[in-house]
C-alpha cells in the first residue's frame, strides 16, 4: 500500500485559504509563470530553490490524477507510477536523493485544459505535532479565454524535504482562481 497523507482539518484549511486569498496569496511553480506570492501558513518556511526538483515528464497516456503524496523509498516511488490507474514506466528518481535523509513530496492537479493552471509546493515546517506542507494551486477563472496547451498540461510539483517519520503529515492548501487580467499578464 502506498502511503498517501491527506488530512487537513476542513475549517482550518478554509480559514487559511480565506486569509491568504484576502492577502492576495499566490506563488510560482517552476519559474515559468510568476503569480503573486502571499504569506505561508504559520510555522512553515519557504522551500529552498535547491530542494525544488524537476517533476517527471508526463504524457497523454501517463500522468497523475490529482494527488498529494510523500515518498519515503524507491519502492514507494516505483509503486505509485506503475499503479494500474497510471500504467506508466516508473520515471527515475531525481539525482541526489538519499532516502535515509530525504523524502519526496509530490503534488499534481491532473490533466488541465488551461495552460495557466498551476500547482506548487511552496513551504514546509513543524507546527504543534504535525509536519505541514504548504501547497498553492491556481486555476483560470471560468469564462476566461485561456491559452490552449500545446501538449498535455499536467501541473505538478516535486520537492525534497528532510525525512520525517515521527510527525503526522498535513497538507495546507491555498486555491486561487486567476482573473482574466491576471492570466494575461
Amino acid at each position: 500500500m502506498i502511503p498517501t497523507h491527506r488530512g487537513t482539518r476542513p475549517l482550518a484549511l478554509l480559514a487559511a485559504v480565506l486569509a491568504l486569498a484576502a492577502c492576495g496569496g499566490g506563488g510560482e511553480d517552476d519559474g515559468q509563470t510568476n503569480y503573486e506570492k502571499g504569506p505561508l501558513p504559520p510555522g512553515t518556511k519557504e522551500v529552498a530553490a535547491a530542494a525544488r526538483l524537476q517533476p517527471p515528464v508526463r504524457s497523454e497516456s501517463c500522468y497523475s490524477s490529482p494527488v498529494r503524496i510523500v515518498f519515503h523509498s524507491q519502492m514507494e516511488w516505483d509503486a505509485f507510477w506503475t499503479d494500474d490507474r497510471r500504467g506508466c514506466t516508473p520515471p527515475p528518481v531525481p539525482g541526489g536523493i538519499d532516502w535515509t535523509r530525504d523524502m519526496l513530496v509530490y503534488a499534481s492537479i491532473g490533466k488541465r485544459m488551461a495552460a495557466e493552471d498551476r500547482v506548487s509546493i511552496d513551504g514546509w515546517g513543524i507546527r504543534n505535532d504535525s509536519l505541514i506542507v504548504a501547497i498553492r494551486r491556481w486555476m483560470l477563472a471560468d469564462g476566461c479565454p485561456g491559452a490552449i496547451p500545446t501538449g498535455p498540461n499536467v501541473p505538478q510539483s516535486l520537492v525534497k524535504i528532510p525525512a520525517d517519520t515521527t510527525h503526522p503529515l498535513r497538507f495546507s492548501e491555498e486555491h486561487r482562481r486567476l482573473t482574466c487580467d491576471e492570466a494575461r499578464s
